[in-house]
């Protein structure tokens, strides 16, 4: 597959996500800026010690045994690095220049971040007006944002320790308006139930924003990594699939209008020089109202 120069993409949104995501300095605390401070960089230097879901640290992801940070962010008084630097804004950037995701359309939305690390995204979706669901299955995590949204008291963020797998609640069917799935499907190992999940909390047309891992390919596969080569690396890549694999699962999923690709061409993943990193691949697409899955081979029993 071709790979396209970063110089064709426009990231025009760019300004704005930085001013929402700007407004969280010290400055805007509602407790003693000194606390805040010692309090995010106890969470750095893993001096909270918050139980995940495992007895053996052997097999287990470094995300589920130490903290890190998520993504860069400059509090005002100090800053903080992230492993993912600022790829949130040019993710977020990606879905508003160049797969027509409007911006504006989020405000009073209901929106669900799955994977939000320590929300970086989440911080920006709540900051243009979306009423946001945060979820992640790593707890710390999940309490680190928590610990923002109180000091800063944001209204319409919250966060939850939850796994994609456990969407299949009374009080989440049919809730939201757009959804966001950023960099979570190469790390799961059921992408159908896990698309599935995501499809029953939609509300019929509502938007899926996807992002992901992708192995740079032409045709309809998955490259299955696994945890044995992955052990206590950081990440967690059970199956990584090419840009026309992840279209499939989407029409196989229940979702139709969709765009898959880099931003300049379709089945395209990013480049080298592109600020997402190389083999990265975006989608955009919508619920559609009625779609009756396949039942056959399900790993469970889903509508």
């Amino acid at each position: 597959m071709q790979n396209h120069t970063v110089q064709n993409l426009s990231f025009t949104s760019v300004p704005l996500i930085q001013s929402a995501i700007g407004r969280l300095t010290t400055d805007h605390v509602l407790i003693d800026q000194e606390d805040f401070r010692r309090r995010i960089h106890a969470y750095i230097n893993n001096q909270f010690e918050i139980k995940e879901k495992y007895e053996d640290e052997e097999n287990q992801n470094l995300h589920m045994i130490k903290f890190f940070w998520g993504h860069d962010h400059d509090f005002g008084g100090f800053k903080v690095s992230g492993l993912m630097g600022t790829r949130h804004i040019w993710m977020l950037s990606r879905f508003f220049d160049h797969f027509g995701v409007d911006p504006s359309a989020i405000r009073s939305k209901h929106i669900l971040d799955i994977g939000c690390w320590t929300g970086g995204v989440s911080l920006i979706l709540n900051k243009l007006g979306g009423r946001v669901l945060a979820i992640d299955e790593i707890r710390k995590y999940i309490d680190a944002l928590r610990y923002l949204v109180t000091s800063f008291g944001l209204e319409d963020l919250e966060c939850e320790s939850l796994s994609l797998y456990n969407l299949d609640r009374p009080d989440l069917a049919n809730k939201f308006d757009i959804v966001f799935c950023l960099g979570v499907v190469y790390h799961i190992s059921d992408p159908i139930i896990g698309l599935r999940r995501i499809y029953n909390v939609m509300k019929p047309g509502a938007l899926l924003c996807m992002e992901t891992m992708s192995t740079n390919s032409a045709e309809c596969i998955w490259k299955y990594e696994g945890p044995s080569r992955r052990r206590k690396a950081f990440g967690w890549n059970w199956l990584i699939p090419s840009p026309r694999a992840i279209f499939q699962l989407l029409e196989d999923t229940g979702f139709e209008e969709i765009k898959v690709g880099d931003g300049i061409a379709e089945f395209s993943v990013t480049c080298e020089n592109d600020p997402m990193g190389p083999n990265r691949c975006f989608a955009v697409a919508r619920k559609k109202e009625y779609h009756s899955i396949c039942q056959a081979g399900l790993s469970v029993r889903i509508d």
